[in-house]
């Protein structure tokens, strides 16, 4: 079982055409973080004690959480902003806190970012060598893909890159 969240908040841009394309070679379910009700992470802690693993919060992370925890495979997809994933992504990404080493046994995770860029363009480069260091930290794999959507055509060499690493799997 593999989830896509997807991070842009405008409906129907190239990262959710990305994602989908993904999702339809993969079978994944796409959560889109701008239509869930996610808070922010209030860092108290209580997921890692009494909590074991569950946050306090009443929103859809719950949910979320559980499908990510059954999931063998969660990839990404967000537009950069700033040179970040967008804030509805990172939101989801800190509430994934309950989760120990454990819940990402196994666990592939693949991030896949776009942005008025070139494919070989260093913030590409600064977000890979980030998620590489989480990776490492929590034990489990990882692919990444940058790719630039400047314009209808890098869109469509984009499709095409994106394609190809769902077929990897």
């Amino acid at each position: 079982m593999e989830i896509v969240i997807a991070g842009s908040p405008r409906k129907d841009m190239y990262s959710d055409r990305l994602a989908r394309a993904y999702a339809e070679i993969t079978g994944a379910e796409i959560i889109y973080a701008r239509a869930v009700n996610v808070n922010p992470c209030h860092g108290c802690g209580w997921c890692r004690g009494k909590g074991e693993g569950k946050c306090v919060q009443k929103d859809d992370m719950p949910d979320i959480l559980e499908k990510v925890r059954k999931a063998e495979r969660v990839a990404i997809f967000s537009p950069i902003y700033w040179w970040q994933l967008t804030a509805q992504t990172k939101l989801i990404l800190d509430r994934l806190y309950p989760m120990s080493g454990k819940d990402w046994n196994g666990k592939t995770l693949t991030i896949v970012v776009n942005g008025a860029a070139e494919d070989d363009d260093k913030e590409f480069g600064l977000l890979k060598a980030q998620f590489g260091e989480m990776t490492d930290y929590i034990k489990t794999g990882y692919r990444f893909l940058g790719v630039g959507t400047t314009d209808d055509e890098a869109y469509e060499r984009a499709v095409e890159k994106v394609i190809k690493l769902a077929e990897e799997k």
